[in-house]
């Protein structure tokens, strides 16, 4: 018997932005290091400008680089 998928809807634009402003402080704390989590949602944040932007604030507010943040993200140089 063959298994039913699940639907996967693909996340808005809103929601990503409103997970980037909440996690953006968070972020940007003394001795932050980025989860699976994190990487995820910062990959996941590429879909949308805003989103990406907020998270690219933060991480670099964290103090990595912005090179080495297009590269965790999957965006070519």
């Amino acid at each position: 018997m063959k298994r039913k998928q699940k639907f996967r809807a693909p996340p808005t634009p809103e929601f990503l932005c409103v997970v980037a402003n909440r996690e953006a402080r968070r972020i940007g704390s003394y001795g932050w290091r980025p989860t699976q989590e994190d990487l995820a949602q910062l990959r996941a944040s590429t879909g949308d400008a805003i989103a990406y932007r907020t998270t690219v604030r933060a991480w670099r507010a964290a103090g990595f680089r912005v090179r080495a943040i297009q590269k965790l993200a999957g965006r070519s140089p």
